[in-house]
Formats: C-alpha cells, sequence, structure tokens
C-alpha cells in the first residue's frame, strides 16, 4: 500500500511479515490479513460480471471471520444451543477436514449471539479464544488439542460485557491475547505465562504490533482506553484514555508510521494521533465523523474506509475521510452497517443484507463495478480474499466462498 503524502513505516510492515507466516503466498492466515491492515497485496484478482460460487457450507451463528492456510479454511460458529464449533474446511472443495467443538452459551445480549474471535494460523498450529475465556491451541492437521487454558479460572480475568474477543497475535515464541488492562502474554508451544496485565474489562481488538526505534511494542484495547506496551515485558509505553458507552473499544488501530487512528461507534467517534517513539502520542484531530462500530476501517493513499454508526440505526454507512485531516469525503448509506477489506486498491464491500460489491478506493466517489447477492442478511463480518476466492459469512452461519480471481 503507498501513500500520497505519508510512507508505511517499512519495519512495522516487515514485522508484520514476521508475526504472520503463511504457506502460500496469497494466504491469509490472520485476523486483517497477513500485514495486519485489512488489505490483499494478492495478484490476479478479477472481478468478472458474476461470480460462481466454488462452494457453500452452513458454520453456525456467530460474526467470526474465515483465516487462510496451506489449503484450509478455519472459521467458528455457534449451534444456537449451547455449542461453539472451529470448522475446518478444504480450501479447494470446502470438503470438512476436522471439527473441534466445546461447551458456550449463546451469550445473546442485545444480539442474536454466537461466535466473535478468530482463530489466529501459526504454522501447524490453531490458536483460538472463547467468548467465555476458553484458550485452545489445536493442531492444524487434524484439530487435536495441543494445550488449553481459561482466562478467568487460569488469569483471574474479569469476562468483558460480550466476552473475551479479538484474534490471538503470535509474535516468534509469544502468544499475545486481548485480556485485561494491556494483554497477556504466553508461551505459544504450552499456554504458560510470560507476562500479564492487571485485570481489566478487556476492549474487542486485536492485539496490534508496531514498532520504533528497534523496540517492539503492542497496542491494546480496554473499556477505557488503548494502551501501548513493550512486547518483551508488558510495560506500559503509553495510555490514551478512550471512554465508549458500554465500554466497547472494538475497532483494532490503524497504524502508518507516525499516525495512530482510533475509532469507536456509540456515538464516539474516531481521533489521529502523532506518535514519534517519544513521551506521549499528540492529537492531530478528533470528531465523530467517523465511528467504527465494530470493524476497524482500511487505509489506502491516505484515505480511510470504514463503516460509520452503530448497527440499526439509521445513517449508518460507508464512509471515506483523510486520514491527516479526518476531512470526510463522502457516504454511501445503503450499505448499512455492512463491512470492508480491499485487494490492493479495490475496495471488497459486503452491505448488511448480504450484497458484495467491488469498487476503486476512491476519495472522489464511491461507484461499485460489481454487485452480487453473496449471503442472506444479516452482515456483520469482513469479507476475505485469499488464493482467487472471496469468502462471505452471515450472521445466521451461511459460509459462501466465490471465485474472483486466479487459482491459488
Amino acid at each position: 500500500m503507498s501513500f500520497s503524502s505519508l510512507h508505511v513505516n517499512a519495519v512495522t510492515m516487515l514485522l508484520f511479515a514476521c508475526f504472520f507466516p503463511a504457506s502460500y503466498a496469497d494466504d491469509w492466515p490472520v485476523y486483517r490479513g497477513p500485514d495486519g491492515d485489512g488489505i490483499s497485496k494478492e495478484t490476479g484478482f478479477q472481478v468478472p460480471e458474476t461470480a460462481d460460487v466454488v462452494w457453500k457450507t452452513q458454520v453456525g451463528l456467530g460474526y467470526s471471520a474465515p483465516v487462510i492456510s496451506d489449503g484450509k479454511v478455519v472459521i467458528s460458529g455457534h449451534d444456537g444451543k449451547e455449542t461453539d464449533t472451529l470448522f475446518c474446511f478444504d480450501e479447494k472443495t470446502g470438503s470438512e477436514i476436522w471439527r473441534y467443538s466445546y461447551s458456550q452459551p449463546l451469550g445473546d445480549l442485545y444480539f442474536q449471539g454466537g461466535t466473535t474471535g478468530t482463530a489466529t494460523f501459526d504454522g501447524d498450529l490453531i490458536f483460538h479464544v472463547a467468548r467465555e475465556g476458553e484458550l485452545f491451541c489445536l493442531n492444524a492437521t487434524d484439530g487435536s488439542l495441543v494445550w488449553q487454558k481459561h482466562l478467568q479460572k487460569d488469569f483471574g480475568y474479569t469476562k468483558p460485557t460480550w466476552g473475551f474477543t479479538g484474534a490471538p497475535l503470535v509474535q516468534g515464541e509469544k502468544l499475545f491475547i486481548t485480556a485485561g488492562e494491556a494483554g497477556l502474554a504466553l508461551n505459544k508451544s504450552d499456554g504458560s505465562e510470560i507476562w500479564k496485565s492487571d485485570d481489566e474489562e478487556a476492549g474487542y481488538a486485536t492485539p496490534f504490533p508496531i514498532s520504533k526505534g528497534g523496540k517492539e511494542m503492542l497496542i491494546f484495547s480496554n473499556k477505557r482506553a488503548y494502551v501501548c506496551v513493550d512486547a518483551a515485558t508488558g510495560q506500559e509505553v503509553w495510555s490514551y484514555r478512550w471512554m465508549t458507552r458500554y465500554g466497547v473499544n472494538a475497532a483494532d488501530p490503524v497504524v502508518s508510521g507516525d499516525y495512530i487512528f482510533i475509532s469507536s461507534g456509540y456515538g464516539k467517534g474516531a481521533v489521529c494521533l502523532k506518535w514519534t517513539g517519544e513521551g506521549e502520542p499528540e492529537r492531530v484531530w478528533q470528531s465523530r465523523d467517523m465511528k467504527t462500530q465494530m470493524n476497524a476501517a482500511v487505509l489506502i493513499d491516505g484515505f480511510l474506509y470504514g463503516v460509520d454508526g452503530n448497527e440499526s440505526q439509521d445513517g449508518t454507512g460507508l464512509k471515506c475521510i483523510e486520514l491527516t485531516s479526518g476531512e470526510t469525503r463522502w457516504t454511501v448509506t445503503d450499505v448499512g452497517h455492512g463491512t470492508v477489506s480491499a485487494v490492493g486498491n479495490q475496495l471488497l464491500v459486503l452491505t448488511e443484507q448480504g450484497t458484495l460489491q467491488v469498487a476503486e478506493a476512491s476519495p472522489e466517489k464511491y461507484e461499485p463495478v460489481f454487485s452480487q447477492q453473496a449471503v442472506k442478511p444479516r452482515v456483520w463480518t469482513v469479507p476475505v480474499f485469499a488464493n482467487g476466492t472471496v469468502y462471505c459469512r452471515n450472521a445466521g452461519g451461511e459460509f459462501v466462498a466465490l471465485a474472483m480471481g486466479k487459482e491459488g
């Protein structure tokens, strides 16, 4: 990704490449992709007149996104009674390779419930956090349990209102989990503790790695703030107070060079910070013009594209704003509380009603060149593009793979 007036921090991008190894060049092994920005760098993306269904299946209630690695697709869902299941499918055929089920309440607090966190591939391992706090390490080949921990019982953390979520982050031999005030670091081989933050209701974002001056750090969210810590020790580097209604800080930060974009829903809005690596971050601007309630925006050529507003709220829709100024360029409300990712400079938009759209990322206008009903309503899960296939999932568990590019 290039920026007209900004430059991606090269060290940060190198760290992402090291953090997220993939067996296939165009795999999507972790939430928001290999670079953690929601943007696929895969070439060969094609916009057909009609996208053929490669395969489709049912995975149960939830909003977890798929991850793809080494010919496998992993996604989770709830049976509507008392069981969560992690499914592993063959990438090409959709045939089930394995499944791993565990007891879990539906958790339908103000929504229909189901799984919310996304699994993480790390070579031949899968890591997954359940809403009640179960943490699983599975063998990616057969789904067998390698080890298991519990964020409440083993580490004494208070469960957030909507449960633990976010995707685990692997960095070398460390496994980072969104828990407590500013995260939890474990040994990925056995789940033993390396460091832990104080008890606090965690946020709902995924740990986000950054680097300054050769120092590796992580940004975590909790119900009151976004906190940057030293990845090696867990020591706080800075904390930016960010209070929202219900304590929901769910969207991952968006980082470009010295700029850090933070946004939450429930009328809170967004802030753009500038941090050179010394002292505290400085606020560049703050407004209510971009309120990403659940999913983070994508940043392309200096402009952010994200869903602004709360679900079931009039006026919610896709919006484009400039990163450095916060200026709104356009808003499209017929997307509703849908989701957005990108392939290069092409936006992949899945509307709340389940229509997949493709449009060039442009601050001038939103003009889809492709539109096709992919799944039934309701959709809050981002579409994922990997190895020539777009994966779409709805809240009810309808999961479809559509051909839109070269074969992996």
